[in-house]
């Protein structure tokens, strides 16, 4: 083979490599640029919507159970939240608490619209059955880092399955062994599909579902 011949083969392969090394390259940048404008539901604030977490709205909460009952204590909290468009969440300002006073067995049912706890709306219940209460020194995690810790855990992929859905978000005392637990769900139009992700609310650990 002539030496022409070698120098044109050679131009040849290095073409060739840099071809691929070219198409490789552009390929990497789709894919990229695909996943940079795929909308992600972890983005999901609603700059429109002035949300209260739930320790702020358990502040307000606290002091008007206190003037129900001096031992009221904290039995659990819950609000709801829809998706409004793809990506963004709305919901959550309003929160409903409940507390317990064991002096009298009652229960107090008191909800709390943005930052203002709503007295004249609050409804007593007699309760014969005996109550755990939400150990509120443990209670670390708020709301706002619970519902992308749901998110993030297969609530995204449900809402993209589910657009529809209402997601709950529930603070409630464990069975047993104190502690406290966020109970973050997922339910379909008429309750078709649901999803369930338990929190601890200290650590923020995804707590593992117990097989059947």
């Amino acid at each position: 083979m002539s030496r022409k011949v070698q120098i044109a083969v050679i131009a040849i392969l290095g073409l060739i490599v840099v071809g691929v090394y070219v198409a490789l390259g552009s390929l990497f940048l789709t894919r990229r640029g695909a996943q940079a404008t795929q909308k992600s539901y972890i983005t999901y604030p609603d700059p429109g919507v002035q949300r209260v977490s739930a320790h702020r709205a358990y502040a307000q909460a606290f002091a008007l159970a206190q003037n129900w009952q001096g031992d009221a204590q904290l039995a659990g909290a819950r609000a709801s939240f829809r998706q409004e468009t793809p990506g963004t969440i709305g919901g959550g300002q309003t929160w409903s608490f409940q507390f317990f006073s064991p002096s009298t067995s009652r229960l107090y049912l008191l909800p709390v619209q943005g930052e203002q706890a709503q007295g004249e709306l609050a409804v007593e219940r007699q309760v014969r059955a005996e109550m755990t209460y939400v150990d509120v020194a443990q209670w670390h995690v708020d709301s706002e880092d619970a519902l992308l810790i749901f998110l993030s855990h297969g609530g995204e992929e449900f809402l993209r399955q589910h657009p529809e859905a209402v997601i709950n978000l529930q603070l409630v005392p464990p069975k047993k062994d104190g502690g406290v637990i966020w109970l973050a769900s997922g339910v379909s139009q008429a309750g078709q599909a649901v999803f369930f992700v338990q929190i601890d609310a200290q650590t923020g650990a995804v707590i593992p579902q117990k097989s059947a």
